[in-house]
């Protein structure tokens, strides 16, 4: 796969490899992210030791390191006589670096600690006695993500590491970067089915439409990433059934817990379970109104990656329509492409939160709102929601913004209705700017009346994209 961007988090490892203090770092990330290329390409520019980890017995895994410490040190004394325990590999790993600044990379470093239990404690000691005081960058990289975070970062090694990355998916914008070729409003239907994950997004090239893509990687049963949502969950959990009930769900718009509840049939308690080990593996994230304490009780999910969006909204309910190539073609092109926009407009919602962060001084947070507010007809009240509030350090909303993905062009509608809703938000003296994204444009009236109002901001697909 060609590398791309990736750039900040290039810079902040080369910097750590440029100084001249011995540096433990953790680099984790969810699975597909791209932490192995980041790492593998880093280390191909350096002197150093890539090991990635299978998840196999410890005297494989060790003969395993044997091999690779073997083949970067020329040494024909370790090749024969293999290490047989940790103390042994990191005594191994200190004559490797000798006095020469080297990377040290253990890739899938879970797989490790989980067949050794001993060796977190065996690298903290190690590290205090000998790896600080040598020209070394080590780095414990992998996707488990609960594990990192806590048995890592919060655990035997917290006082051990001198820096930790978590490497992110990509925004819109660096996805966009796997397919140049293709048009703005292409760009955004390709983002809400592939997300900014690697692995997916090289699968779809420019040199292709995107519907020929969707059918021969994801539809047809033959497509790399035709499975690829079952196998991600099975490699992280061993009986993901409820998971994917709940996965389905808020795929098809339940995202309470209660209406999940109801349409899986698990108990409330249950499906809290479920959702709390997919958000440990950043999977599904718990929304509240973006000017709401964080300790509010209004929450909803919502599955954070876009593929799996895509895959449980679409792919998994119509596996009996996926025997064949003829069937899959003409599921694709009768249920799913009529369904694609719609589908698209909440990937549209996520990318201009994203323009809104990246574009707008002063904002710190970018999220939804939603709210009762009256409906002018006594005491009634009905709820509403707002697609983009920024808001400052102080929680104070500064942006205010709707999104529309639909072929007609944006008039006064979605101004006043931003207006009517802005007390509401906290936006009571009426001082956030205004910002209205559209897929199609915006009539020649708006535009005018934007172009003589500073607090007003109208956004299509090629703004963001240029």
């Amino acid at each position: 796969m060609e590398f791309l961007n990736r750039t900040d988090e290039l810079d902040l490892l080369r910097r750590r490899l440029a100084g001249d203090r011995a540096e433990l770092l953790v680099v984790y990330g969810r699975r597909r992210v791209g932490k192995t290329e980041l790492l593998a390409h880093l280390a191909s520019t350096v002197r150093s030791l890539y090991f990635e980890a299978t998840d196999t017995v410890v005297r494989e895994q060790l003969q395993d390191l044997t091999a690779e410490l073997t083949r970067v040190s020329g040494d024909e004394l370790l090749g024969a006589q293999p290490l047989t325990n940790w103390e042994a590999a990191f005594a191994a790993i200190a004559r490797f670096v000798g006095d020469e600044r080297t990377l040290v990379v253990f890739d899938e470093f879970q797989l490790l600690a989980e067949q050794s239990p001993e060796l977190e404690t065996v690298l903290s000691r190690w590290w205090r006695t000998t790896g600080r005081e040598l020209p070394l960058v080590l780095v414990l990289a992998g996707s488990e993500l609960s594990f990192f975070e806590d048995e890592v970062l919060a655990g035997r090694l917290y006082g051990r590491r001198t820096g930790q990355l978590k490497v992110m998916p990509f925004l819109a914008r660096e996805a966009a970067l796997f397919h140049p070729a293709y048009g703005p409003e292409d760009r955004v239907r390709a983002y809400s089915i592939c997300g900014g994950i690697p692995y997916y997004l090289e699968r779809f090239t420019d040199g292709r439409p995107l519907v020929e893509h969707l059918l021969t990687e994801v539809f047809e049963r033959t497509g790399l990433l035709h499975d690829e949502a079952e196998l991600m969950l099975r490699q992280s959990i061993a009986a993901p059934a409820n998971h994917i009930a709940v996965l389905r769900s808020i795929a098809h718009g339940q995202n309470r817990n209660s209406q999940i509840s109801q349409r899986v049939g698990l108990e409330p308690a249950h499906v809290t379970k479920v959702l709390a080990t997919l958000e440990r593996l950043g999977l599904v994230e718990r929304l509240r109104p973006i000017t709401m304490s964080p300790r509010a009780k209004k929450i909803a999910y919502r599955i954070s990656d876009q593929f799996l969006r895509f895959h449980y909204r679409f792919v998994e309910p119509a596996r009996s329509q996926l025997r064949t190539s003829a069937l899959a073609a003409a599921l694709l092109h009768d249920s799913v492409l009529p369904q694609l926009d719609h589908h698209a407009s909440q990937a549209w919602e996520d990318i201009c939160r994203e323009h809104v962060l990246r574009t707008v001084s002063g904002v710190s947070a970018v999220g939804r709102w939603w709210g009762q507010v009256p409906t002018g007809d006594g005491p009634r009240t009905e709820e509403r929601e707002v697609d983009v509030v920024g808001v400052d350090a102080h929680g104070t909303p500064l942006v205010i913004g709707m999104c529309k993905w639909t072929s007609a062009h944006v008039d006064f509608d979605e101004l006043n209705l931003l207006d009517r809703l802005a007390p509401y938000i906290g936006d009571k003296g009426g001082n956030a700017r205004r910002f209205i994204f559209s897929r199609n444009g915006f009539s020649d009236r708006l535009r005018s009346f934007a172009a003589d109002d500073p607090r007003l901001t109208l956004v299509t697909p090629s703004d963001i994209y240029a």
